[in-house]
């Protein structure tokens, strides 16, 4: 029995690098005392994986949760100020319904979706997962509109007033409604199971929506890069110095980024493979960029020059009624003076 191993597979819930641990037999005919296990991940890298995962979810709800109440904080100010209704602010307001459309879904799908859930492959819990993917696109769209408006306007020099309302709610949307159906089709067909999440090896029915959403990141790149050439020719025919052109370009750089969606290309390839550090930078960046990054488009959308002079006409005339009705309520509620009482009495008396 010299030389001879005993194998076992799937030992414990360590994640192998060969699938085997073994114990040698010495040469005495006894087995030795511990099992090799140098052929498995050590346990504390599994550990430190689940507790960054852990993070990484803790992460992602408070920042959806924060992203949420600002999305509708923003909407509900969009709506009421109805002077600011133009076709750009048409265009915030269905971008930030998009999202929080995404980010009530995103809720949705992490509540109700558990392996039982997904094993069972439910229509309910299909169609749950088409919803959100669906809102995940239109997402996509409705940033494509904000480039389209914006290209519009300051690189073609057009006229705005040749864009309706109408063409930005079929892009936004109308277009993403029969992409998925196309993939909810295929998903049907090829991969029916686990309720429509993740996918087989070797079927590729995900790029259905996801081919259209990088498309679309790849033309607001494209407009991007117009907007920003067409400024920087702007700021160089001005008097203005050098260090401020620059601090211009790039202030404006920096806010169209998130608005046109470029920000997901940092994120949208994983790095895969064994480095640990990588996947661990990944999940950080994925969840805090993804989760947050749209408190930042509320923010933004809210505080632009007509938002702001609506809010500020607003608040004076609401500080203008409420002081004219306190002096209203004051100068009723104020009792007779005695001496506005013996002049009603002597002209009473003089009438006698």
């Amino acid at each position: 029995m010299l030389g001879t191993t005993l194998t076992f597979s799937h030992v414990v819930s360590l994640q192998p690098l060969s699938d085997r641990v073994y114990r040698e037999c010495q040469s005495n005919g006894s087995w030795a005392p511990r099992g090799n296990y140098s052929q498995c991940t050590e346990i504390i890298i599994l550990r430190k994986s689940k507790v960054h995962y852990q993070v990484a979810v803790i992460i992602n709800y408070l920042g959806h949760c924060i992203s949420l109440g600002a999305l509708l904080l923003a909407f509900t100010l969009f709506m009421r100020l109805r002077s600011i209704r133009c076709l750009r602010n048409i265009i915030h307001w269905n971008l930030i319904s998009a999202f929080i459309l995404r980010n009530a879904t995103w809720f949705i799908v992490q509540l109700t979706m558990n392996p039982a859930v997904t094993e069972s492959n439910q229509v309910w819990c299909r169609l749950v997962t088409a919803a959100y993917n669906y809102f995940h696109v239109t997402n996509f769209f409705w940033m494509f509109g904000e480039g389209c408006y914006l290209h519009t306007a300051i690189v073609l020099t057009y006229s705005t007033d040749k864009l309706r309302k109408w063409m930005f709610i079929c892009i936004g949307w109308g277009i993403p409604f029969p992409i998925i159906v196309a993939w909810a089709f295929g998903k049907l067909y090829y991969d029916n199971e686990k309720c429509w999440f993740g996918k087989k090896a070797g079927i590729y029915t995900d790029y259905i929506y996801q081919g259209p959403m990088i498309l679309v990141l790849l033309v607001n790149f494209v407009f991007l890069f117009n907007i920003v050439r067409i400024l920087m020719t702007k700021l160089r025919a001005s008097t203005s110095s050098e260090t401020i052109q620059y601090r211009k370009a790039v202030k404006a750089t920096l806010v169209l980024l998130p608005l046109l969606g470029i920000t997901y290309m940092l994120f949208f390839v994983n790095p895969g493979g064994e480095d640990e550090v990588a996947q661990i930078v990944f999940i950080y960046f994925n969840s805090i960029l993804e989760s947050f990054q749209n408190i930042y488009l509320s923010v933004y959308l809210s505080d632009c020059v007509q938002v702001r002079s609506a809010v500020r006409k607003r608040w004076i005339r609401w500080q203008d009624r409420h002081s004219i009705q306190s002096r209203v309520v004051r100068a009723t509620s104020l009792p007779t003076s005695p001496s506005r009482v013996s002049f009603h009495s002597i002209k009473h008396s003089s009438n006698l």
